[in-house]
């Protein structure tokens, strides 16, 4: 039996693609999905200012996907559900196993990334 979503799940849906529209923000939640990090960690490994991670890490936070945990002077990340990144995981096959290497599909992503 197939299953059909609400209309709610796409509104909601849209939101949190629009937040995850950024390559960084996904490299984040990446790089905190199995141990926490401090923004210290994240500015070394993105290669990116402090400001930008911490902006970053403040819209996901905001959005309820990442938590934070105090210990001293420092600020510990960590992704509160790694479901979030499976999209990220099935596209990225897609791209490797050649499944949206298609003439057809390939002229559409790129027109719709354009966009």
């Amino acid at each position: 039996m197939k299953e059909l979503l609400p209309k709610i799940a796409f509104i909601n849906n849209a939101k949190i693609y629009k937040l995850l529209a950024n390559e960084k923000r996904l490299e984040i939640l990446n790089n905190i999905k199995f141990e926490e990090k401090r923004v210290e960690e994240l500015v070394r490994i993105l290669g990116v200012s402090k400001a930008n991670v911490s902006q970053h890490l403040a819209l996901l936070r905001h959005a309820g996907l990442v938590t934070t945990r105090r210990k001293g002077l420092n600020v510990y990340y960590k992704i509160v559900d790694a479901e979030i990144v499976k999209p990220c995981v099935i596209l990225y096959n897609l791209w490797i196993s050649g499944g949206m290497s298609q003439p057809r599909l390939r002229s559409k992503v790129k027109t719709l990334i354009a966009k």
